[in-house]
C-alpha cells in the first residue's frame, strides 16, 4: 500500500510516519538549510545555545492563534500542548550535546497527571496553574515561547521581525530519493530548534514525547472510538457515525469487536444502539485514557487531542495501539504527532490544505479561512463510515512492521479503573 491513496471518489487515506516524496505530491514549504539526510547539521553552535547551557531555560506553552500578543494565562488546547512538547525534548537533547546537564526539569499546569506518565521525566509543581511551562534551575532563565502554529520565540533574543509573523514551515530536505518531507508540528519544532541553537540533534523523525500505559498487552478486538472535539460545530464526525463505522468494521473483519466510545456528551451515553454492544467512557481524564488506549489495538477519532494522545501512548514493550485520525478542515500533514501508527483518512478540502500547508485559523491575510465555502469537500461526512472502515480493516491487518500483539488472557484492561463507564448488552 503506499503512503498516501485515494480511489475516484473517495477521500485521501495517509499511512503514518514521514517520507520521501516526488515533486508532484510535494507541499509547499521550505528547503533545509543543509542536507541533513546526507548526515549534514546546521553551521556550528550559536550564541543562543551557550545562554541555555550556562543560564538554562524556561518555555511557556501558549495559544495558537494569538499573534502577536497573547495572554499565558489561557489555557493550552491538550492537543497543542502534546504536539508542541517536542521543544522541550529538543532543547534537552541539545543540551546533552553540550555536556550540560539540565538538573532538575519542572512541569506546572494543568496537566500534570499526564505528565506522570511522560517517557521524560519531570518534576510536577503542585497546585492550580493558570499557565502551562517547563523549565531547569537558573537564576535568568532563558525564555522561549511556543504556539503550534509559529515558530518558537526566543522573548528576549532579537530576531527579525518577519519570523514573528510567519507560520511554522513544513521542512524539506532533498534526497537522492526524492524530497524528505518533515511536515508534523513536532517535526517542524524539532528542526526550528536545531537550527537555532546550531546544533545537530539526534533524531530523524518520530519525535514527540510519548506517555506511559499501564496495560501491558493491546487487545487487537477492542476499538476506542474517540468522539470529543475541541471544536465540535466543524470537527466532529458524530457519534453515529461512529456507531456506522464500527458496524462496517464489524462486518469486514468477521471480528466480535470489544468498542468503547469516548466522549464528553451526557446525551451519547444515554442513547446507545441496542444492537451494538458498547462501553461508554464518560468525561475520561487525559491520564486515564493513557490506559484505555494502551488497551486497544485500533483507535478512531476525531482530529482531537485525545486521538494525538492516542497516537503517544506506549506500553511497556514499545508497542501502542494503531491509530486513525479523521481530518476535513486541518492539514493531516501537519496536525498529526509524527508516529508511524498515526495514520489519517481525510476530506478534498483538508488535502488541498496541506499541500498548500496553510491553516484555516493563521493565515498570511490575517483572516479565518471558511470552510463552508467548499461545501461538501470540508465536511466530515463526506467520509462515509464505509471508506473509513474499509482503511481501519487494512491498518489493524497490517501493523507497518509492527508485531500483533496478543489480547489478555481474561479480558482487557482499562488501567486503574478510575474512568466512568456505562455498558449496554
Amino acid at each position: 500500500m503506499e503512503s498516501e491513496e485515494r480511489s475516484a471518489a473517495g477521500p485521501f487515506r495517509r499511512r503514518g510516519g514521514s517520507r520521501n516524496l516526488p515533486a508532484h505530491v510535494l507541499p509547499l514549504g521550505r528547503r533545509l538549510p543543509y542536507r541533513r539526510s546526507a548526515g549534514e547539521g546546521p553551521a556550528g553552535p550559536t550564541a543562543l545555545l551557550e545562554r541555555v547551557l550556562t543560564e538554562g531555560w524556561t518555555v511557556e506553552f501558549l495559544s495558537r492563534i494569538r499573534q502577536p500578543s497573547f495572554h499565558p494565562e489561557e489555557r493550552v488546547l491538550l492537543g497543542d500542548f502534546l504536539l508542541s512538547m517536542t521543544v522541550v525534548r529538543a532543547l534537552l537533547e541539545a543540551c546533552e550535546s553540550g555536556g550540560a546537564a539540565p538538573g532538575p526539569v519542572r512541569y506546572r499546569g494543568p496537566y500534570g497527571r499526564l505528565m506522570e506518565r511522560s517517557e521524560m521525566e519531570f518534576e510536577i509543581v503542585p497546585g492550580d496553574h493558570t499557565g502551562t511551562g517547563v523549565s531547569t534551575a537558573g537564576a535568568h532563565p532563558v525564555p522561549l515561547e511556543a504556539r503550534p502554529v509559529v515558530p518558537p520565540r526566543w522573548r528576549d533574543v532579537a530576531e527579525r521581525p518577519d519570523r514573528r509573523m510567519v507560520t511554522l514551515p513544513a521542512w524539506l530536505d532533498q534526497t537522492e530519493e526524492g524530497v524528505r518531507v518533515h511536515a508534523d508540528v513536532p517535526m517542524r519544532h524539532y528542526l526550528q530548534l536545531e537550527q537555532d541553537l546550531g546544533v545537530r540533534l539526534p533524531r530523524d523523525g518520530d519525535v514527540a514525547p510519548r506517555y506511559r500505559s499501564r496495560s501491558r498487552y493491546g487487545d487487537d478486538r477492542h476499538v476506542v472510538l474517540v468522539a470529543t472535539s475541541s471544536k465540535p460545530d466543524i470537527k466532529d464526525y458524530g457519534v453515529g457515525n461512529f456507531f456506522r463505522v464500527a458496524r462496517e468494521l464489524r462486518e469486514r473483519t468477521g471480528t466480535d469487536l470489544r468498542l468503547t466510545l469516548l466522549t464528553n456528551d451526557r446525551r451519547a451515553a444515554a442513547d446507545l444502539p441496542a444492537a451494538l454492544p458498547v462501553e461508554v467512557a464518560l468525561g475520561v481524564d487525559a491520564a486515564d485514557c493513557v490506559d484505555l488506549f494502551g488497551g486497544a489495538g485500533l483507535v478512531i477519532g476525531n482530529d482531537t487531542g485525545l486521538t494525538h494522545l492516542a497516537a503517544l501512548t506506549v506500553r511497556a514493550d514499545g508497542s501502542g495501539p494503531q491509530v486513525i485520525g479523521l481530518h476535513n478542515v486541518f492539514s493531516p500533514l501537519k496536525w498529526v504527532t509524527g508516529s508511524p501508527r498515526h495514520h489519517t483518512i481525510s476530506t478534498a478540502f483538508a488535502q488541498q490544505v496541506a499541500l498548500a500547508d496553510v491553516d484555516v485559523c493563521a493565515t498570511s491575510f490575517a483572516a479565518e479561512i471558511d470552510p463552508t465555502l467548499w461545501g461538501a469537500r470540508a465536511d466530515l461526512a463526506s467520509l462515509s463510515p464505509k471508506d473509513v472502515a474499509g482503511f481501519a480493516a487494512e491498518v489493524m491487518d497490517r501493523k507497518d512492521g509492527e508485531q500483533r500483539q496478543r489480547p489478555p488472557t481474561r479480558g482487557g484492561t482499562h488501567g486503574d479503573g478510575q474512568a466512568r463507564r456505562r455498558s449496554r448488552q
